[in-house]
């Protein structure tokens, strides 16, 4: 998107309410203020190392979230002079803080800490709408996660309304081998129907897809990540590139304006995500490192 606004400030910094009050935020208006889920919309499926007779232990967790994105920031990065004139990039967009809380009340969440109550993840960042000279690539994801992660991922933005809601494509939760290929069956055992029926643990997008139901969208605002797109990445501390390695992600938001089904009555906003990100395990009883992808979605409504 071009800019259509006066050009900021050479620098980086946030902006007074005024100031932000006059930036065009393109695909991320919406996002602005504090987003919430309710209990049972979103749901964690990581596999981390068990003991030798287990190999992996598969982690469901059903999770509530606060997600808020304020305030608004702005940045200028100066490039060559061409003909002439310095080419200068314009950058807006907004920092946001997500806290994630387990809801999950069972002896298995329970013995492993992550019972109900307890905040299993907290994350801050930056999300850039760039508004010039974006080649590629027009929003940015920038992340820091205390396990010790720090991710940049460049991405797109779209809207249009899609012909149905069977939108939202699969993703896998399925063990893969680095190179090679693994034991026939190998992760299969590992899944546990019984304990979380309601949940497809194999395609967790599914669940995306029945929240959204037949609901009628009047917009939608497709927010897509990759740290594999040009120049993206994930770093990571020592310990966790020896010993769980986090190689990449991919994560895609939802802003979906829904007709509300009150006569009379606004839309309602609606905020669904999904988010994959593989984790290579050193050497396992199958004597090769594995890709185990961690998964979480969940569908958010804005609250303030």
């Amino acid at each position: 998107m071009e800019q259509t606004t006066a050009p900021l400030p050479v620098g980086a910094r946030i902006l007074t309410k005024a100031e932000a009050a006059n930036v065009d935020l393109g695909p991320l208006t919406q996002l602005q203020g504090t987003w919430k889920s309710a209990n049972g919309m979103g749901w964690n499926v990581i596999a981390v190392p068990g003991p030798p007779s287990q190999e992996f232990i598969l982690e469901v967790i059903p999770y509530i979230e606060t997600l808020t994105f304020t305030p608004v920031v702005a940045a200028s990065n100066r490039g060559p002079f061409v003909n002439g004139t310095e080419e200068v990039q314009q950058l807006v967009g907004l920092m946001y803080e997500q806290v994630i809380v387990s809801t999950c009340n069972t002896p298995f969440c329970n013995a492993r800490g992550f019972g109900n109550g307890q905040q299993i993840h907290a994350e801050r960042g930056i999300i850039l709408n760039i508004q010039n000279l974006n080649s590629n690539f027009d929003i940015v994801r920038l992340s820091t996660i205390p396990h010790g992660n720090s991710v940049l991922a460049p991405g797109n933005a779209s809207t249009a309304l899609p012909p149905n809601n069977n939108f939202f494509g699969s993703a896998s939760t399925m063990p893969k081998a680095v190179t090679g290929n693994l034991p026939f069956g190998y992760g299969e055992g590992q899944y546990d129907t019984l304990q979380f029926p309601v949940f497809p643990q194999t395609n967790p997008n599914l669940f995306l897809q029945k929240t959204l139901g037949s609901q009628q969208l009047t917009s939608l605002t497709t927010l897509s990540f990759s740290t594999k797109n040009n120049d993206g990445g994930i770093l990571n501390i020592p310990f966790i590139q020896q010993n769980i390695n986090a190689t990449d992600m991919e994560s895609t938001f939802w802003i979906e304006t829904i007709k509300n089904p009150k006569a009379g009555q606004p839309d309602i906003l609606q905020l669904q995500y999904t988010q994959t990100i593989n984790l290579v395990f050193p050497p396992t009883g199958v004597k090769l490192p594995v890709i185990w992808p961690h998964v979480t979605v969940n569908t958010l409504l804005k609250v303030s």
